[in-house]
Parts: structure tokens; sequence; C-alpha cells
């Protein structure tokens, strides 16, 4: 009898070691394949995000130094359904002409310094040029330039300027991009 004891224990044993091994081995998978799927997770959840968010829009703070984030809001909500569906026409060349509504780039200088929130920061602007926005001379300087074009405008902030007291008065130059107009 001893030695069928033996044997069946040596049996279950063996048992043991294989149902050991197969967990060991779904563990090893799920340690790599739970990352993984998690990685694609998020990155679906990124690109969904980015494509549902909307195009041009820029931040208040890159915008402060040239209108008020409340006025940039409204401006942005009151854009007309036919207006969003329009595509950007990088055609190089083509004027800009009031009443368009065009994405640019810029950087604003105060004495050849950049001043904070007075740039785009490379991320671009949507603006409908006539639509008072920015400072004055500000969308009246865009008009007549051509998509493609870099150029500057000598400008001066209104005395009274509540969204950021030190330019208020302030001679500045904004270097502007016209990255293209909305068709």
């Amino acid at each position: 009898m001893n030695k069928q004891n033996k044997k069946i224990a040596q049996q279950k044993r063996a048992e043991e070691r294989k149902k050991a091994e197969k967990r060991a081995a779904v563990i090893k998978k799920l340690k790599f394949w739970v990352p993984v799927i998690a990685v694609v997770i998020v990155v679906v959840v990124l690109v969904w995000a980015v494509a549902t968010s909307g195009n041009g829009s820029s931040s208040s703070d890159t915008q402060s130094g040239t209108e008020s984030t409340s006025t940039s809001t409204s401006a942005q909500d009151t854009q007309s359904t036919s207006e969003s569906e329009k595509t950007l026409d990088k055609t190089e060349g083509v004027a800009a002409q009031n009443g368009d509504t065009v994405n640019i780039d810029y950087t604003g200088y105060l004495d050849g310094t950049a001043f904070k929130g007075g740039s785009t920061n490379g991320s671009g602007a949507d603006l409908e040029l006539g639509s008072g926005t920015y400072i004055d001379g500000f969308e009246d300087g865009i008009v007549g330039h051509t998509v493609g074009e870099t150029f500057d405008l000598n400008l001066t902030f209104p005395e009274t300027y509540p969204n950021n007291p030190d330019l208020a008065g302030k001679e500045v130059v904004f270097t502007v991009t016209l990255n293209g107009i909305y068709k």
C-alpha cells in the first residue's frame, strides 16, 4: 500500500505542478497584455479628445495680451454653423479681406522683449477680421496681407486696458504670420 500511496502522491504533485505552470503562464501573459491594452485605450481616448476638441481654438492665456477671454469666448460662440464647416485655405499669395476668418500666429513685443500672454506659441488663433476682438489696428493691419506672409504691426494698447494694466498705453510690435483663410 505504501508504494501505491507514494505513486498517488507523486501524481497529485505532478498535477499541482502542471496547474501552477499554467497559472504562471496565464499571469505572465496578463502582465504583458494588461499594460498593452491600457496604453491602447489611453491612445484611443487621446486621439478621440483631440479629434473632437475643435480646430484653431487657443487658450485665453495666449490671447490675453490682445483680447479679453469673455470677448474671445463670445466671438467663438457666435460663429455660424456654416463658418465652422469651412476649411483653412493655405494657398500662398491669397490676400485677407475684411470679414474673412483667418488663422494667424503672432508674438507681441514690448521694448523688444516678448510679453506674457502676447503669443499664440505656434498653436495658431482663428480671428474674424473686422470683429473688433483684438486691440485697435490689429485686425485692420492684417487686411491686405497674403497667406504665408510674416509682417510686423506697430500698435499701441488702449490707455485703459483691464486685461493687462502693465500694457495700457504702451507701444508694442506684433510679428504676425498669416497661416490661412477659411473658405
